[in-house]
């Protein structure tokens, strides 16, 4: 088993599951679920499930409201009750590793008639319907399911985006924004993630929309050159809350080498906006 599933989609339900072997059982009779086996010994808790006839495994969580796993459910909607799922989708890209979340999702649906409120990605940390997973159950997958940008602030602003680190290429963030152009800069880090997700990883030569040529610097570098009362700046080692504590990076202009290192230019970033 993976230590650790970086894609995390859970459904919001009425009251918390009582026995999770039980629910996937019943989706394994039906055919909706491949095999399952206790995860540590505790089925009501958790289970391990192949589905959709790969060798890629997943596992199904209950959490919340009251569950022996209630820890767990911290920054995760204040304790609703939840049946997670939890798995690797970095491998498959976007389309198909979100297509194959929600195709599990489904499966265990089915199994709670009724009994299902909603869903929410924890990865992305943003709430769903129903309609939403059945959408992407069938493919029709769209950037904006996978990875969610966010602003904050007042006068100065920050947009980040979280999800895009279970894809295997970075959350980004930008900083010191007029309120004027936030909805470019969410543009814009949509374009990023774009280049990342379609070229070779983090080696992809990345470019603006309109051409300017940028590359990403990790958050906590970038922090040592930027004013600290603005939105989203921290300090090394601080905790920003949920969500925040993955690879993160922000962009600069790339300028020629100088002295074998490439100068800082995040102004230059918001300045082309």
């Amino acid at each position: 088993m993976a230590e650790h599933y970086t894609s995390r989609i859970a459904l919001v339900l009425d009251r918390p599951v009582e026995h999770v072997g039980q629910v996937v059982d019943a989706a394994v009779r039906v055919g909706d679920i491949d095999r399952a086996s206790s995860l540590r010994g505790q089925p009501h808790e958790a289970m391990e499930v192949h589905w959709g006839g790969r060798m890629q495994r997943g596992v199904v969580r209950r959490v919340g409201s009251g569950t022996e796993t209630e820890t767990e459910t911290e920054g995760e909607g204040e304790g609703d009750p939840l049946l997670r799922t939890e798995t690797l989708v970095g491998g498959d890209g976007v389309t198909t590793g979100l297509q194959r979340q929600a195709r599990l999702l489904q499966a265990l649906s089915r199994q709670l008639p009724g009994r299902v409120q909603g869903v929410r990605d924890l990865s992305a940390l943003v709430d769903r319907d129903e309609a939403w997973m059945n959408r992407v159950a069938i493919g029709a997958v769209e950037l904006d399911d996978a990875i969610i940008s966010r602003a904050d602030g007042e006068g100065t602003w920050w947009v980040s985006t979280h999800g895009a680190a279970r894809f295997d290429v970075v959350d980004l963030e930008l900083y010191g924004l007029p309120r004027s152009k936030v909805d470019a800069a969410r543009e814009l880090v949509a374009h990023v993630h774009t280049q990342l997700l379609g070229g070779p990883g983090l080696k992809v030569d990345l470019t603006m929309k309109e051409g300017t040529p940028i590359y990403l610097v990790p958050v906590l570098e970038a922090w040592q050159h930027l004013p600290l009362d603005w939105p989203g700046i921290g300090k090394a080692g601080q905790d920003r809350g949920p969500g925040l504590d993955g690879p993160r990076a922000t962009l600069s202009v790339l300028h020629r080498k100088r002295l074998g290192r490439y100068r800082k230019d995040f102004e230059g970033v918001i300045d082309r906006l």
